[in-house]
């Protein structure tokens, strides 16, 4: 199961929605996998494994599918979760796309899920994700401000949160070491049905002017590019303050 948006603290109900599936009252065994980070702040950490949560990365992954699992994970992250915005729903992936890699060598099938109204459970302020973003660049720990009702920080707004899956995406063959050219198609197949399912259940599940804006698709750049890009300004030797200008743009 793939599931979007990330939201501002999505992390605490796919942790407790884990729990039914890792206690076997599913008739799948089912585990949301959670950023390492939280695995490593007391408290949080004893939480997550009670409820059956795992480690999202691709060991425990592969682990988990070879041995029949079904998993839920959330593509967009913390990168996607300091970005939290209200008004514009937004689906950020990862540039090397490892999910749809890992489904593939699975040869297992991919789930959209898609959490309507999960965005607006909150108001997040442009200064509030900068903050955020600084934060975790800094320390490695989202750390996003929130407030809701009459203002309060963290009490939510009411919110109806409805969700919504989409029909499966194949991945085909199992294959250990998929190309670039299928692990894009696969991508492209799982973007329309992401699509499909947004577009025909926005308007009855999102506020009208968010629903008007649609769904945004990121894929996120990778860093080394980014930072191939910044030596290319830079050039050879001592930068110039124009080359440095010119790098911070970037």
């Amino acid at each position: 199961f793939v599931c979007h948006p990330q939201g501002a603290y999505a992390t605490i109900p796919a942790a407790i929605a884990s729990w039914p599936g890792a206690v076997g009252w599913f008739p799948f065994r089912y585990h949301a996998c959670i950023a390492d980070v939280l695995f490593t702040l007391p408290v949080v950490r004893e939480i997550l494994m009670i409820m059956g949560a795992k480690r999202v990365n691709r060991s425990n992954i592969k682990f988990l599918l070879e041995e029949g699992h079904s998993i839920g994970i959330q593509p967009g992250g913390i990168y996607e979760q300091i970005r939290t915005d209200p008004k514009q729903e937004v689906a950020y992936f990862p540039p090397n796309l490892g999910f749809i890699r890992q489904a593939i060598e699975a040869g297992t099938p991919l789930y959209p899920a898609y959490l309507f109204g999960e965005n607006q459970i909150f108001n997040i302020s442009d200064t509030s994700r900068a903050i955020a973003q600084w934060c975790f660049k800094w320390t490695g720990v989202p750390i996003l401000l929130t407030t809701g009702s009459y203002g309060i920080p963290c009490i939510p707004n009411k919110t109806n949160i409805h969700i919504r899956m989409g029909r499966p995406v194949e991945v085909g063959e199992k294959t250990a070491s998929p190309s670039e050219e299928r692990v894009q198609q696969v991508f492209e197949d799982y973007k329309t049905a992401l699509l499909e399912l947004f577009n025909g259940s926005k308007d009855e599940c999102l506020p009208p002017e968010v629903a008007r804006r649609g769904l945004k698709i990121v894929v996120r750049e990778s860093t080394k590019k980014n930072k191939k890009k910044k030596k290319k300004v830079n050039g050879e030797g001592a930068p110039n303050p124009s080359s440095r200008r010119a790098s911070s743009a970037l």
